[in-house]
């Protein structure tokens, strides 16, 4: 039995939107609503594992408002098994556990209202889910826009019907649309054709659904639809938009003309929507804003130059989404944010956070390969397995990264100053370097590794010394919970330790008292003060390039 229900209008200016009251829960409804991602780098679709995509907390009452602000929200955590690896290989199975990422407010766009009166027989009047995005009647919009609706609580995703997106004056068939009763997609992204999970999410209270990454044309009008299967509000309402007119909204006719700062917001505030598309019209040396909100959908560039991505805080900047070897094995193709073959990149005041639950394969949240010159500041960089795949000269400060399967790794080397290594959901391996004999890997300078409560056994590095006998890793006055194993590193393989460099400098716990290393595994060694200053030496570990004279 469906009771029909339509929103009474708010004002004259502003069209309907039609929601349907369902008795129980409808069999198209996902108890664990989906979440999509974007990847980058492989040139192929992949036809790995069906992986889970996390999605919104179920049910909560209360009707529709047309108020509601996200808020912020602290550093993921997950649990459960994962196969552990050497930093490429099979994907591993698992069930998923959920995680809740750093990510901030984000106005969304104006509160719709519409015209006219309420149809004979209908019930009450119910408020729309609003704010809403691209906001009805809009002008001016950019060209790359997300399909967002804000909920007074957590909405649910279905798994049946399409949002659609028509061009006004051609309606015959959707030019954009996300299915939700397909599993995987393909696009193109950055230049390459990718496998990517159902692209529809749930941040907080926001259902949010990522449009092709080729984005809209310009000066074009266009209408949105919404399927009853698609989505339900926290009172467990479906949304509906069947009227072409109800939900219309225009593109800016032309691309900005001074690309040297390109301004980016969720609400349409901006110049562009999402940070693909920016980094698409930016040119090198162009300076990209990020403003506050949920960014979800994976990135891919290369050979753009001198790029700065500054986010209005990593607590309220987060980009987000799901991606691994699953959905595109490859090291390029896997990672939520990649690039490749760039110099002088600058990442700031961002939350970067790869959504594949634990178990899920590897899953990079930041790949910088051929990367010279690149910095990370001030960020929070979350996966689980392979959180950071990096080579190239890179710096970072003011860090946290955080994982627990070989979650720093590479062929790299990379300077990490004040950052906090943080383990979660289980013990495992913090780094894995795999660096040629004539030069540095990854070294750690004043910085804090820490844990989720509970973890015992972590491993500061691993490797096997047969395959890469010259693996460097370095902690200098660095502070080490006593998740730490007594051990600190694992050397496997059998081969000679005697060009291996895992090396540390008097670690102290967080009460200040110096770690004992007196069970720390043969092969490792303890520095001296000159040899520890010379490590300390930013200029020396990155082969002439001081970091700080770019900041």
């Amino acid at each position: 039995m469906h009771e029909a229900l339509v929103i009474r209008p708010l004002l004259r200016s502003l069209p309907l939107l039609l929601f349907v009251s369902c008795a129980g829960t409808p069999d198209d409804v996902s108890e664990e609503p989906g979440s999509g991602g974007q990847s980058a780098g492989g040139s192929s679709p992949s036809s790995g594992g069906s992986v889970p995509t996390g999605g919104g907390a179920p049910s909560a009452t209360g009707g529709f408002s047309s108020g509601g602000t996200l808020t912020g929200g602290s550093g993921g955590s997950s649990s459960g098994g994962s196969s552990d690896h050497m930093g490429g290989g099979a994907p591993s199975g698992g069930t998923p556990s959920g995680g809740t990422a750093a990510g901030g407010d984000s106005p969304s766009g104006g509160a719709p209202a519409g015209s006219g009166g309420e149809p004979a027989g209908a019930g009450g009047a119910v408020e729309p889910p609003g704010p809403y995005f691209p906001a009805p009647s809009s002008t001016n919009q950019c060209p790359d826009p997300t399909i967002r609706l804000r909920f007074d609580g957590p909405p649910k995703l279905g798994s049946s019907g399409s949002v659609k997106v028509f061009d006004a004056e051609n309606p015959g068939s959707p030019v954009a649309q996300v299915n939700m009763a397909a599993s995987q997609v393909t696009d193109m992204i950055g230049g390459s054709t990718f496998t990517l999970p159902r692209p529809a999410f749930v941040y907080k209270n926001e259902a949010i659904f990522v449009l092709p990454a080729k984005g809209l044309t310009r000066g074009r009008t266009y209408f949105v639809t919404i399927d009853s299967g698609v989505v339900r509000g926290p009172n467990d309402q479906p949304v509906v938009v069947s009227d072409p007119e109800a939900w219309r909204f225009s593109v800016a006719p032309s691309a900005p003309s001074n690309k040297s700062t390109l301004r980016v917001s969720v609400d349409g505030q901006g110049q562009f929507c999402t940070l693909q598309g920016a980094i698409d019209a930016a040119e090198n040396g162009s300076t990209l804003e990020l403003g506050e909100g949920a960014f979800y959908g994976v990135t891919y560039f290369k050979g753009k130059n001198n790029l700065t991505i500054s986010g209005a805080g990593r607590d309220k900047t987060r980009i987000a989404g799901v991606n691994n070897n699953n959905l595109n094995p490859s090291t390029r193709g896997r990672s939520l944010f990649g690039t490749e073959q760039i110099s002088g990149l600058l990442i700031e005041d961002v939350t970067i956070e790869n959504e594949t639950p634990q178990g899920g394969s590897q899953a990079e949240a930041l790949t910088l390969l051929s990367c010279d010159k690149c910095i990370v500041r001030r960020s929070t960089i979350i996966s689980r397995q392979d959180t950071l795949l990096w080579s190239g000269r890179i710096y970072a400060e003011d860090s946290r990264i955080e994982g627990n399967v070989d979650y720093i790794w590479g062929t790299g080397t990379a300077y990490f100053y004040r950052v906090e290594i943080k383990t979660i959901g289980r013990a495992g391996y913090n780094v894995q370097a795999r660096n040629p004999s004539g030069s540095f890997g990854y070294v750690f300078v004043d910085s804090k590794l820490t844990a989720d409560p509970g973890i015992t056994g972590d491993v500061l590095a691993r490797i096997d010394v047969s395959a890469y006998p010259a693996s460097h890793v370095a902690y200098i006055n660095c502070e080490m919970g006593s998740h730490i194993s007594p051990a600190g590193f694992t050397i496997t393989g059998g081969g000679s330790t005697a060009n291996l460099r895992f090396w540390e400098y008097q670690s102290r716990t967080p009460g200040g008292a110096l770690v004992s290393t007196s069970q720390r595994a043969a092969g490792s060694k303890q520095l001296t003060a000159n040899e520890a200053a010379q490590m300390r030496d930013v200029t020396y570990v990155l082969g002439g390039w001081n970091p700080n004279s770019a900041l």
